[in-house]
């Protein structure tokens, strides 16, 4: 009697709450950046929770659980994305790179770059920015894809991407400074 009680409960939280959860998705992830939809990762969810062995005993309050799981997921896809764009991929050592370039506000040849605090402390800001404006530096500047092709794939104006990117990449300024990461080159 529990466990059906406690399924009418899931599908019940699972079919007047199944919009608020896309929502939810969409807001911290870029469906069209991570190539997944909001719909999959919630039936993923659904499927996984339900299947559980012990699925009416475990679970108190459905709803925390849901979005937590959801909110994992979610974290999932970003660990496996950016597992993909790893760090040394970006550049090789003491060049410039992009992120080196927009952030310098002038740069002493008698210095470089200590690169392992520096790249820690930029993957720290690509994280704390908005999904959108995460997706579009990756895609424009690491990935070298045009802003045409974005616009077309993902269904958003060029203008739109270039607002992300420029958004993106104030916070970037602000979080990382270069002259916090420069070590002495002279020999």
């Amino acid at each position: 009697m529990k466990a059906e009680n406690t399924n009418n409960n899931f599908l019940r939280f699972f079919s007047t709450e199944y919009k608020n959860l896309i929502g939810y998705v969409k807001k911290y992830l870029n469906e069209r950046y991570y190539n997944v939809s909001a719909e999959d990762i919630i039936q993923d969810v659904a499927l996984n929770i339900f299947n559980k062995v012990d699925f009416d005993s475990q679970i108190e309050n459905i709803a925390g659980y849901f979005y937590r799981s959801i909110r994992n997921k979610i974290s999932d896809i970003q660990h496996k994305k950016k597992k993909e764009l790893f760090v040394n991929d970006i550049t090789d050592h003491n060049e410039n790179t992009f992120f080196e370039i927009l952030l310098a506000n002038g740069t002493d040849s008698t210095k470089a770059i200590d690169d392992n605090n520096f790249y820690k402390k930029l993957y720290a800001a690509l994280r704390e920015l908005n999904p959108n404006q995460q997706a579009v530096i990756v895609a424009s500047e690491i990935d070298h894809i045009p802003f045409d092709e974005l616009s077309e794939e993902w269904g958003v104006p060029v203008g739109t991407l270039l607002s992300w990117k420029s958004r993106g990449m104030k916070k970037l300024k602000e979080k990382i400074k270069l002259e916090d990461f420069y070590i002495d080159n002279e020999t």
